[in-house]
């Protein structure tokens, strides 16, 4: 059966209920995944949310890892902001940065650009903003494929 993961990143204090609710409209949701700059925006829907994780965006002053990989559902995911890796310019710092960890997804935000690509075997993914109303799901299907559609 497969998981769906909901990736939000770039919400910058917007209120995230339109969001969830589209996203909850097209099937259930297994984890939340933020990539930064506004996680703490997701604490108001915590009771009605599936398990998240988060990361540390430029814009947030509250304290989280910058970089983290969550293993979920039978694969592995690197989840960081992307200005640590400049990927506003170049892609190749987070690939080489995926590659050594060995994971099957790379997820990022901070360039506000929604972006799903396989690199090398590898997908890279970018929500775009959630304050742009931009989100993505990401699905591990049943026979471990990952399939991402962007809103």
């Amino acid at each position: 059966m497969k998981k769906r993961i909901l990736v939000l990143s770039d919400s910058h204090g917007y209120s995230l209920q339109s969001l969830l609710m589209k996203a909850e409209s097209m099937g259930p949701i297994d984890a939340v995944f933020h990539l930064g700059d506004g996680f703490p925006d997701l604490e108001r829907y915590a009771g009605q949310l599936p398990e998240w994780y988060f990361v540390q965006g430029n814009c947030d002053w509250q304290a989280a890892e910058r970089e983290r990989v969550v293993s979920l559902f039978g694969k592995s995911f690197l989840l960081a902001h992307g200005h640590h890796y400049s990927v506003k310019s170049t892609m190749t710092l987070y690939e080489d940065r995926a590659r050594e960890l060995g994971v099957n997804a790379a997820l990022f935000g901070h360039t506000h650009i929604p972006y799903n690509e396989y690199r090398n075997g590898i997908l890279f993914l970018n929500p775009g903003a959630a304050i742009d109303r931009h989100f993505a799901l990401l699905d591990v299907l049943d026979g471990g494929e990952l399939y991402a559609r962007m809103y």
